[in-house]
């Protein structure tokens, strides 16, 4: 057995404050050179906390957190932890949805080259008059250079960076951090909306910085089919404390962990046949669109139809127009008036408004996610569903409090009713934005890779209350790169790739 190597971090009894509560309450926890540690525990745990701590983005209260390495000139030592979670991922993603589409046809987005820059990843201040070595520069640019090719995101360098998807914008978040060569590396939910092929290459990637020996890992909340190999170590986090830690193996076997990992089984097919096999009213209803920026197009000649009681998975390659599709339903692109679309009957551009639209969708989207209202609290957060805006302009009735309640009771979210919407977890966000989805009863359902940031159980309890909501007649386009989170009621599917999309059978 190997000899363990130096402490590189270390806490000592060493307790943090949260807004106005103390967490992980004299913690001892040390990661040494050569360990690569998995940090686990249920959604709302306290994993993402627990990171921000380690990289001094909370108020150390008692005891001592020291990093056991020297910082890089003109740094402090936190700044060699690179961290990257759920609001970082998406790297900049401006003001939401409807600002990424008209800032595409304003031409106003920056290249992604422009964001992997020396003086964009550094930081660097444009009027510094401090003098750079050459030797200095030029190992930098072979380091972003060497991480660019390992990336594979070349073909993204020439696009605008508010064109990326958002597995494309992961890939970007990810080249940046590791071009400032961290000695620690915290990749929070890394693999969620990437698509099985990157899902691969990343997996291949964490592994070979772990052989190399380039970075010390500290991988949260990933599925064990995503693991790279090289984890030595395991934290378990429950409640905001650290339950549990020790070498991987030992964890694994133990009966906690156990269920952490167990797989959720999808609801049979026997279960999920809808009540009827009948279907309604046109919803959607593409006729030859084109979707593209600048000269470069997305898709094109795309003919779609959906109908009321039929629901629809949406699959294909990050990159491949996911999002951009969802865009024109959701009427956050302009381009829609470009084009023969047909929402719940009426084409759009003959004098509807976005609201009249989205007053009958209900949503959830990572971009949506990362622009909402963080100051609501999850009570108001369901509220907000009602009248589809991201803030109470009026009064609740009673039978909408009572409506909303209900909601949380039956996705297990009362105790959040009171909490900030900011504050909670990514996962917990995503929940809380599901029941504000359902609580108007809308007649289509739009998820756009709903299950990111869920934990196992509460993965399955979405999957579940979805597949729930379409056999009771709801219509729903769910997007996901993971086949197995797809709800089993959904029949139908629709196949994103080389420029097209081919509706079929699932």
């Amino acid at each position: 057995m190997n000899a363990p190597g130096r402490p590189i971090l270390e806490l000592r009894r060493a307790t943090f404050r949260l807004d106005e509560r103390l967490v992980f309450r004299r913690t001892d926890w040390t990661l040494r050179r050569g360990e690569h540690w998995l940090v686990l525990g249920p959604t709302g745990s306290g994993k993402s906390v627990f990171c921000r701590a380690l990289r001094g983005e909370l108020p150390l209260v008692a005891g001592a957190a020291d990093c056991r390495f020297p910082p890089a000139p003109g740094r402090i030592p936190e700044d060699a932890i690179a961290y990257l979670a759920a609001e970082h991922w998406s790297f900049d993603p401006a003001d939401g949805p409807p600002a990424r589409w008209f800032s595409l046809d304003c031409e106003q987005s920056p290249l992604v080259a422009d964001v992997l820059t020396w003086a964009s990843v550094e930081e660097i201040n444009p009027f510094e008059i401090v003098r750079r070595r050459t030797a200095d520069v030029a190992r930098w640019k072979r380091r972003a250079q060497s991480i660019v090719r390992a990336l594979a995101i070349e073909p993204l360098l020439a696009k605008p960076l508010l064109a990326l998807s958002n597995g494309e914008r992961r890939k970007i978040a990810l080249a940046r951090a590791l071009m400032r060569a961290p000695k620690i590396l915290v990749l929070d939910d890394p693999f969620a909306g990437l698509d099985a092929a990157f899902r691969r290459h990343l997996r291949d990637l964490l592994e070979s910085l772990i052989r190399r020996r380039a970075v010390a890992l500290v991988l949260v909340g990933a599925d064990p089919a995503d693991w790279p190999r090289g984890l030595t170590h395991a934290l378990r986090i429950d409640r905001f404390r650290v339950a549990d830690q020790g070498p991987l193996a030992r964890l694994r076997r133990t009966s906690a962990v156990a269920r952490l990992l167990r797989a959720a089984a999808p609801p049979s097919r026997a279960r999920s046949a809808r009540r009827t096999g009948a279907t309604g009213a046109e919803l959607v209803r593409f006729r030859d669109v084109r979707i593209g920026w600048d000269e470069t197009c997305v898709l094109e000649h795309v003919d779609w139809t959906v109908r009321a009681g039929e629901s629809w998975a949406i699959v294909g390659p990050n990159g491949s127009g996911k999002s951009s599709l969802l865009s024109f339903v959701l009427g956050d692109n302009p381009q829609v008036y470009a084009n023969d679309v047909r929402l719940f009957g009426r084409r759009r551009g003959t004098g509807e408004s976005i609201w009249d639209v989205q007053r009958r969708i209900g949503r959830v989207s990572p971009e949506f996610q990362a622009t909402f209202d963080p100051d609501l609290t999850g009570l108001e957060t369901v509220l907000t569903g009602f009248r589809d805006i991201p803030t109470l302009c009026a009064r609740p009735t009673a039978r909408q409090i009572a409506v909303a309640r209900g909601w949380l009771r039956r996705l297990g979210l009362t105790s959040l009713a009171a909490r900030v919407f900011g504050r909670l977890s990514a996962g917990e966000q995503r929940l809380l934005l599901l029941a504000r989805a359902l609580v108007k009863s809308p007649r289509l359902l739009v998820l756009d890779e709903p299950c990111q940031g869920l934990d196992r159980a509460h993965r399955r309890r979405f999957v579940v209350e979805v597949d729930r909501r379409i056999r009771q007649g709801a219509t729903a386009l769910y997007v996901t790169h993971r086949r197995d989170e797809i709800p089993a009621a959904i029949r139908r599917v629709l196949r994103l790739g080389g420029g097209r999309a081919r509706p079929g059978a699932r």
